[in-house]
């Protein structure tokens, strides 16, 4: 889904898109209508797809007689791991909490475009301190990933976190479904709202980690804005306050599915920090190091993280087909951590 803003209304607008090689096949959407946030910002979302193969494809927005506003290019990754046109590695940058933490996000959004060109960024929630600010939401979130070229041309997978929490569905840039999976070639990866403590969200998580689009991939990772496991935060927060109890359910009820259906990875943030861990065969890892002030003090101790790294920080994956390579990167550009998830036999 491509989603973009006028300050006015426009007319015919629609979406078409195109694989690189084949210019002359183009595939052109209904006319789009906008949502009206207010008088000077109305969003549009248009659906491009359904694709089935792999591929460079350039997409377009146009309205009217054909007048062309956007124009960018994306890469197609299809469930179908062994398709001999499929090329690894696919490249993913991750980051999480870069809320109020302009000036950090942009080093590391600028560093990590440096470093690779993605093909999928993901973001683990708190991409801003408050959901409903647009302001924020163009300066600190967009316009880093968009100054450096890399929102242009990567999808984004967005968890919400709980700054960013949208009970109401009323910020119309982002999905309006709290949970919701996809599949990347040779992985399966799975979006949870750590927000909503609602037995629906179980149940379709157990019928989704037990389904066969989930097992008979080769990598089974989630994505989750609080940690089932947290170690730093707040002391008075997290004692007088009430706030070890946020997410709860993430560790009693989520994670227990994790172990019983086999998830090879967890991707959290909420805590301003670095960890990385292993439990039941799961590798636990929180990256909310993109901006917010850095969580220092300890307040609990789950003993199996053996990577603490107390710094700012992303992530850059390389999916391949028998392995994930993992390695986290400072604001020096240094590696902070790494580690390679080998694809089970």
């Amino acid at each position: 889904m491509a989603v973009w803003e006028t300050n006015c209304v426009l007319e015919n607008v629609k979406i078409q898109w195109y694989e690189k090689s084949i210019v002359n096949k183009i595939n052109t959407s209904s006319i789009l209508e906008p949502s009206e946030i207010d008088n000077t910002h109305y969003v549009y979302k248009g659906i491009i797809g359904p694709i089935t193969s792999v591929g460079h494809y350039v997409y377009e927005i146009v309205h009217a007689v054909d007048t062309k506003l956007i124009s960018s290019y994306f890469q197609f990754f299809p469930s179908v791991p062994n398709d001999p046109n499929l090329t690894y590695p696919i490249q993913i940058v991750a980051f999480a909490d870069n809320q109020f933490g302009l000036s950090v996000f942009n080093r590391l959004a600028q560093l990590a475009s440096q470093r690779t060109s993605p093909n999928f960024i993901i973001h683990a929630g708190d991409g801003v301190q408050e959901y409903d600010n647009l302001h924020q939401w163009q300066t600190d979130f967009y316009d880093p990933l968009t100054n450096y070229n890399l929102a242009q041309h990567a999808p984004i997978i967005y968890a919400h976190g709980n700054h960013d929490f949208d009970p109401k569905s009323s910020y119309k840039y982002t999905t309006d479904i709290p949970w919701y999976s996809l599949t990347i070639a040779n992985t399966r990866w799975i979006v949870l709202d750590s927000n909503i403590d609602d037995m629906n969200q179980d149940l379709w998580l157990s019928r989704e980690l037990s389904s066969p689009e989930t097992q008979n991939k080769d990598f089974k990772i989630v994505i989750v804005h609080i940690p089932p496991f947290m170690e730093f935060w707040d002391p008075i927060a997290w004692h007088k306050k009430k706030e070890k109890h946020w997410g709860e359910f993430v560790r009693t009820r989520f994670a227990p599915l994790f172990r019983k259906h086999g998830v090879d990875l967890v991707i959290s943030g909420h805590q301003h920090n670095y960890q990385r861990g292993q439990s039941n065969g799961t590798v636990y890892t929180i990256i909310g190091g993109a901006g917010g002030e850095l969580d220092l003090d300890r307040v609990e101790d789950w003993s199996f993280y053996n990577v603490i790294r107390q710094t700012h920080h992303y992530i850059l994956m390389e999916i391949w087909s028998d392995k994930i390579i993992w390695k986290a990167y400072d604001l020096e550009g240094s590696i902070i951590d790494n580690f390679v998830l080998e694809k089970s036999s």
